[in-house]
Formats: structure tokens, C-alpha cells, sequence
């Protein structure tokens, strides 16, 4: 597969799917620990290779990496001191 194919925005793939619909945190707002508002959630880049969500595009255009998001009831904390090792990926396939 080629690199400009194996990225995609969740919207754009109308074949894939969240396997658990919890985790549909577009349209969230993020925040920092302290409750700094960062932006919105826009849409969510997966990794079709590895059938990952990878990072969310914020409504500004920003990307932010899946590694540093902690989703909560209604927002995403975006916490840069957590370790990539301990993240679990939101889970996407196709249908």
C-alpha cells in the first residue's frame, strides 16, 4: 500500500467503522489536565495498515497523536506527560 494511501480521515472511509462506538470522540472538545481548552475534535486519522486510530484533527487543522488523549464522559484530556507504551488504541475495521 502506499504511504499517501495507508492514512485517512475516519469521515472519509465510509467503510470503516469504530468497533466500539464509546470512543467516537469527534465533535469533542480537548482540554489540558488543568482545564486549558485546546480546540474541538474534528475527525479521526486512522492507519489502515494497522487498523488504528492514530491522531485526531482538530477544527483548526492541528493534528494531535492518539498517544496523549484520555477520553472522558463528554471531552478528551490531551496529556502530553503519559507514555506511549500504555496507550491502547482506538480499535477501527472495515465493514
Amino acid at each position: 500500500m502506499k504511504h499517501d494511501e495507508r492514512f485517512a480521515e475516519l469521515d472519509s472511509l465510509s467503510k470503516w467503522q469504530l468497533e466500539n462506538d464509546d470512543q467516537d470522540i469527534r465533535g469533542y472538545h480537548v482540554r489540558s489536565r488543568t482545564g486549558e481548552e485546546y480546540g474541538k475534535i474534528d475527525d479521526m486519522l486512522v492507519d489502515k495498515d494497522k487498523e488504528h486510530v492514530i491522531a485526531v484533527r482538530m477544527e483548526d487543522g492541528r493534528l494531535v497523536s492518539a498517544d496523549h488523549l484520555d477520553i472522558k464522559h463528554d471531552h478528551v484530556i490531551y496529556d502530553d506527560d503519559r507514555a506511549a507504551s500504555g496507550t491502547h488504541y482506538t480499535k477501527v475495521r472495515s465493514r
